[in-house]
């Protein structure tokens, strides 16, 4: 989006955490803050030992999700306490040092939000950007008291109602915003980068004669996003025509929170699937390219679009969506680019991969009006949603008569 809004005349300023191990910096329009969560000492106080051994648990901590006391204590979430008061610096070293048209909160985490109220009266326009719901679907757990929860929806239609322009990713965040919270919220979808796409041949993902299903990113995942049924499913298959074992295969690549295997293992499917790991990004195009069905698992909630499907959407391949009633079904079926079954229905899932089997799916497959979901489309329109903003606080200003920032 940034590279785009640039290539559009804009002058783009990312203001972002820095990883851990890394120093605070400023290179290139990023401004790197400290962050408490990337504290070693933190760290390692939170992890106990377990940093040591590697694993699962260092990765959480390392980009920033916090032990479930800070999560049941602090609304609306740890970064609150552990990035804003860095972020909320940088901002207005970075506003006192020139001047700027619009700033973007852009979520998870929600309280990045709140920096747009503590910008103060004479800040510039303020768009909030949702990347996923906030009271709608959230991605944190439930609050454990009424006051907290209380607290948590009035923080957001604050920032919802108070911002310039407010935008999310998918259509049940935007109708949430406008059915419960009366705001008038624009959609603009994540997309792929056309100049993403590997240069190279398409990957070599399984020996000829087979027939390759790829799945990226991990199996299992938030909002409890669960493979079982689709492993049940693949099981179903194979027990039907043992012939399958050895030309039908799954790849799985992407690093995970959960040890896959033992759910592989328990489905018998050891032999067909191929836990790769986590890969590079053009080596993951290149196996989405190769493949003869890509495979997308998502949780009940509407929101849930993730965006490897805009990537399977420019790979070219035939989707098997275990997605019904999320906006990845949706978004699936407008596009014609693949099925969408219900998320534990294995007959369902296991006529899916027949029908591909039969190349049924591949003959079936027909996209349409894929440019929706590409660049530089999407920042043209994110660019429209900025000028609105820019506007609207400008009028705010001029009937006040000019006052800085009554708004």
């Amino acid at each position: 989006m940034v590279k785009y809004l640039r290539r559009l005349g804009h002058e783009v300023t990312v203001v972002t955490a820095a990883p851990p191990g890394q120093s605070p910096s400023t290179h290139a329009g990023v401004v790197r803050t400290a962050s408490l969560n990337a504290n070693p000492i933190v760290r390692r106080a939170f992890l106990r030992g377990s940093e040591r051994a590697g694993g699962a648990a260092t990765q959480r901590l390392a980009w920033g999700t916090m032990p479930a006391p800070l999560w049941k204590l602090i609304v609306p979430d740890p970064w609150l306490v552990t990035w804003n008061p860095a972020a909320l610096r940088a901002l207005r070293r970075l506003l006192r040092e020139r001047r700027f048209d619009c700033v973007i909160t852009s979520s998870p985490a929600d309280s990045t939000h709140m920096l747009g109220f503590a910008l103060g009266r004479d800040r510039p326009a303020w768009v909030a950007d949702f990347r996923d719901g906030w009271c709608f679907e959230p991605l944190r757990p439930p609050f454990p008291t009424q006051a907290q929860r209380r607290l948590d929806a009035w923080i957001e239609r604050r920032v919802a109602t108070r911002a310039d322009g407010v935008v999310s990713v998918t259509a049940p965040i935007v109708e949430y915003f406008r059915d419960y919270l009366d705001v008038n919220a624009a959609l603009v979808t994540n997309g792929w980068d056309p100049e993403l796409e590997p240069d190279r041949p398409d990957g070599d993902a399984a020996p000829g004669g087979s027939f390759t299903l790829v799945h990226t990113g991990a199996l299992s995942g938030p909002r409890g996003r669960d493979p079982r049924p689709f492993l049940d499913a693949l099981r179903g298959v194979i027990d039907v025509d043992r012939a399958l074992v050895g030309r039908i295969q799954l790849i799985a690549a992407g690093r995970s929170e959960h040890d896959e295997q033992p759910l592989i293992d328990q489905a018998g499917l050891g032999e067909v699937v191929r836990l790769v790991g986590h890969v590079p990004r053009e080596e993951a195009l290149a196996l989405q390219r190769s493949a003869d069905a890509l495979v997308l698992i998502t949780s009940r909630d509407r929101c849930e679009a993730t965006g490897k499907l805009y990537e399977y959407m420019a790979a070219g391949r035939p989707i098997i969506a275990l997605a019904e009633g999320t906006e990845a079904a949706r978004i699936i079926r407008e596009t014609g680019v693949g099925v969408v079954t219900a998320q534990d229905d294995v007959s369902d899932i296991v006529a899916a991969l027949r029908a591909a089997l039969r190349g049924e799916l591949e003959r079936r497959y027909a996209p349409r009006h894929l440019d929706r979901y590409a660049y530089p489309g999407l920042a043209e329109q994110f660019a429209e949603v900025v000028e609105q903003a820019i506007e609207r606080r400008q009028r705010v200003r001029l009937q006040t008569g000019g006052r800085p920032g009554a708004a």
